[in-house]
Formats: structure tokens, sequence, C-alpha cells
């Protein structure tokens, strides 16, 4: 049972929602949106080169994300698969490109986690709740609508989406930032999300404690810096929960 002075952040992807979940239709979109610049161009692009693209630019994306403690934005990501795919674009065809890629949650959203709207409702009656997430293709101004859509969004007392402020996981001011403006402590606050590397490392490096949820993941991410394979060793949750039922059982 959480203290006085208690906080409740939670990860949005693979804790708050099954990620796979409609994975292959945002798939879809992006790729669609990419083949049409082509053909103006009289381009071809086959799957297999764009998958390589992308592959590249999520490379590059992660040794950012897990190394510096950023993520590049939607932005940075068009420009990198089309400078991997050498396909020219005027400005207002990869503005157009930045928005589809963005806007490519709803051909396939993600499936809101079994009695996560339930006992997220229950802790905030009794806590501030903020939801704390790092982004690629979508952008917090999405999550919050989809947040919206669920009915979800007026339990949440603040939001931290990497894209606008510029950190993630695990720097501690993403965790800060909603302890301090909530007035919380962070040795009597919670953290719940899916990966050692970023989630618990993060919450329990500013002295919070962390639930490792393992719903739709074990924990890891497969990366290969040693370095930040070593301090993700270092990282050892309170609790270990495969689902909100046992996350309640521990907070509420």
């Amino acid at each position: 049972m959480p203290e006085s002075q208690t906080m409740i952040t939670i990860d949005f992807w693979n804790t708050l929602v099954q990620a796979e979940t409609g994975g292959s239709d945002r798939r879809e979109v992006r790729l669609r949106a990419l083949r049409r610049v082509a053909r103006k161009y009289q381009q071809t692009l086959p799957p297999e080169k764009i998958d390589e693209a992308k592959r590249k630019a999520s490379k590059e994306f992660d040794k950012i994300w897990l190394n510096e403690h950023r993520t590049p934005t939607t932005s940075e990501l068009v420009d990198n698969i089309l400078a991997h795919l050498e396909l020219p674009a005027t400005k207002a065809e990869r503005t157009s490109l930045v928005e589809e890629f963005e806007e490519s949650l709803w051909e396939g959203p993600p499936r809101l986690a079994d009695n996560a709207g339930e006992v997220i409702a229950e802790l905030a009656k009794r806590y501030p709740v903020g939801l704390i997430s790092d982004t690629m293709y979508s952008p917090g101004r999405v999550l919050r609508k989809y947040l919206e859509n669920h009915g979800l969004i007026n339990y949440f007392s603040g939001f931290v989406f990497s894209d606008e402020t510029g950190y993630s996981k695990p720097h501690p001011d993403a965790f800060r930032q909603l302890l301090d403006k909530s007035g919380s402590r962070a040795e009597h606050s919670w953290h719940v999300g899916d990966l050692v590397k970023t989630d618990i490392r993060g919450a329990k490096g500013l002295g919070m404690k962390a639930i490792l949820f393992t719903g739709y993941s074990d924990g890891t991410y497969t990366y290969n810096e040693e370095d930040d394979m070593d301090a993700e060793k270092k990282a050892e949750p309170d609790h270990v929960c495969r689902n909100w039922n046992e996350v309640a059982d521990i907070l509420l």
C-alpha cells in the first residue's frame, strides 16, 4: 500500500496498451505513404528495400534513445528513411509523410490492457497518476487523443511524452517533472513499466519503487551496447506483475 505524498506513474506501450495489436495495420499505412511518394519519381519500392531502410532508421533511433536518453521525432525518422531509400521528396511531400506516420495509429489502434482502465480509475481516487511515454512514430498529441477516446485522460494529472520534453526514460527528469508537479516524494512513489533499462532503471535511479509489467514482454530490449546492458543488469524491480489485477493488489 503506497504512503502519503505518493504518485503513481505509468508507461504507455506494452503496459497500458499492447503494442503488437494493430501494428501490421499501422505499418501498412506507412508503407503506402512511402510508395505513393516513390511513384511520383518513377521509383518502385519493393517491400524488402523499405524494410531495410526502416530497420536502419530504427537502429539509429535506438542508439540515440538508449544512449542519449531522448527520442528522435517522427520528422527525423522520416528524413532518415527517405535518406536510406535515396528518395527525393519536396517539403510538402515530406510534411505529408510525417503526418501520415504520426496518424497511422488510428488505422491500427493498440488494445487497452485488460482491467487497466478500471485499476487506473481507482488509483486516481487516491493518488495523482501520471503517464510517462517514450514516443516513436506516435507523438504525444496522438497518444493523448487515444486516452481521450478511451475515457482515461481525466484520470491522469500529468503527462511526459519524450517528443515534447526532449528527454526520455531513464532520464531522471522524465520522472522528476511529474513528482515535482504533484508535490510527491520519489521514495513514496511508484512507476509501472515494461522495460528494465528504461522504466525500472529510471525509476529506481531516482529512488522510486518500480513494478515491472510483463503482460506483453519479458522486460528486455535487444540492443548491442555493452554499457547499456550492464546498466540493465543493475536495475531490479520491487515487484513483477503479469496483469493489472496484480498491479492493483500492490498499489490499492
